[in-house]
């Protein structure tokens, strides 16, 4: 009886409501304790940065208001707040909280990034020029800068520095096959044949393993342009084999089947030629180099006539084209038609003239970053050849880099707006 009432008074005082007041009173001071432990801004700031990276910009505006309450976090606090409004392209309340922040050397890299991509947005060229490189002279291993340098070199056609900071990209960034595609383009443009050759090669080794790019369709299509040019009409045939032509663009299947008719003709297969021919001109009857293959398969045919007939309506809509006059006029002469013979070939040698001033003002350009004259009159030779599309560029660089320059804006409003190129 003893023991059931000592174990009856036990259970009794730890049931008591002493005792429940007890433990509650201890988890309360335990919870008041973690609530009480200050929040780190370098932790919270690192955590701000995370959620920047994924976008979640709920996340970002709530560290953003943590950091704001506490006591040395006013860096921090801006730097968030800078994204915040570049994020909904309020550039000038982003570009006064970097101005603010900008001397810390923590963020200082990311603040001038950030400040060349508002100075860019909102047309400010000369802004986000001078700061990019700033930025590589203080930070040259920034890749993004040189994206940047080379993106908006390549647009004023200053092509040499473009191509030094492609490189730059290319050796920082060695999967990323954009700065070769890049500067293989430049190379074809400028007739270095084999280096375009050994960019484009370099940049479809890369594409193999980076599935966000989406060019090498065009890739393969410019080498095999290349590999024409040096002759090579194997590996150029190689190049064009199977692409993927049902889920590449019109003009682009145009010009593979217009290439491999090239190949064709040069190792003597007429009868595969013609059918490249046809299939481009079914998708473009207008096509340049088919119209120009189709006519030099016919005068390599022996049907003269034909030929004359072809190469004058290529010449007509094509009245740039320096290869296409060349052969019209050996097919006059070829018809006893001397006169004609005479005149196109004048019209042939006025289009290799200004092509040769077209290429020596380029290099002008590229040493001359900044002139702006420079650009507008290589709108007005890219006008002569007939490349409105290159024109138009040329004046909207020189507006680019002189918002006054009213006879890049004259020439440029003078220009068909519909065959101005987009940006």
């Amino acid at each position: 009886m003893a023991h059931c009432t000592s174990t009856h008074r036990h259970s009794s005082t730890a049931n008591s409501p002493l005792h429940c007041l007890l433990i509650i009173s201890c988890l309360s001071s335990l919870l008041i304790l973690g609530c009480d432990t200050p929040l780190d801004p370098l932790d919270l700031f690192s955590q701000g940065r995370t959620a920047i990276e994924q976008e979640d910009w709920t996340e970002v505006r709530k560290i953003k208001n943590q950091l704001k309450e506490l006591p040395n976090a006013e860096v921090e606090t801006k730097f968030l707040e800078a994204v915040l409004y570049l994020n909904v392209l309020n550039y000038r309340a982003s570009m006064q909280r970097l101005r603010e922040i900008a001397g810390d050397e923590r963020i200082r890299e990311e603040c001038m990034i950030m400040a060349s991509r508002i100075f860019l947005a909102t047309g400010d060229n000369s802004g986000a020029m001078r700061t990019l490189n700033e930025m590589i002279d203080e930070f040259p291993d920034n890749v993004d800068a040189h994206r940047l340098l080379s993106a908006k070199y390549y647009d004023f056609g200053s092509l040499q520095l473009a191509m030094q900071h492609c490189q730059r990209i290319s050796e920082l960034a060695p999967q990323d096959p954009r700065p070769d595609r890049l500067m293989g383009l430049i190379s074809k443009d400028f007739d270095k044949n084999e280096l375009a050759v050994t960019h484009y090669t370099e940049s479809l080794k890369r594409a193999v393993d980076d599935s966000t790019f989406q060019q090498t369709s065009e890739i393969h299509v410019e080498l095999a342009e290349v590999q024409i040019r040096l002759r090579n009409y194997a590996a150029a045939l190689d190049s064009l084999a199977n692409l993927p032509l049902d889920d590449m663009p019109p003009y682009l299947v145009a010009n593979t089947r217009s290439y491999q008719a090239e190949c064709d003709v040069a190792l003597g297969e007429f009868e595969q030629a013609q059918q490249h021919i046809q299939q481009a001109l079914s998708i473009d009857a207008q096509h340049e180099h088919a119209l120009e293959m189709h006519g030099t398969l016919a005068m390599q045919s022996g049907q003269t006539e034909q030929a004359l007939t072809i190469l004058s309506q290529a010449a007509a809509r094509h009245p740039g084209n320096d290869r296409i006059l060349f052969k019209l006029s050996n097919v006059h002469r070829q018809l006893g038609n001397a006169d004609e013979a005479e005149t196109v070939l004048a019209q042939h040698e006025q289009i290799k003239k200004l092509k040769i001033q077209y290429i020596e003002k380029n290099v002008m350009a590229a040493q001359v970053p900044t002139d702006a004259n420079i650009r507008f009159e290589l709108g007005k030779i890219a006008e002569q050849l007939y490349d409105v599309p290159a024109a138009a560029s040329w004046y909207q660089a020189a507006i680019a880099l002189d918002p006054n320059h009213q006879a890049a804006t004259a020439a440029l409003n003078d220009l068909p707006s519909a065959r101005q190129p987009t940006n």
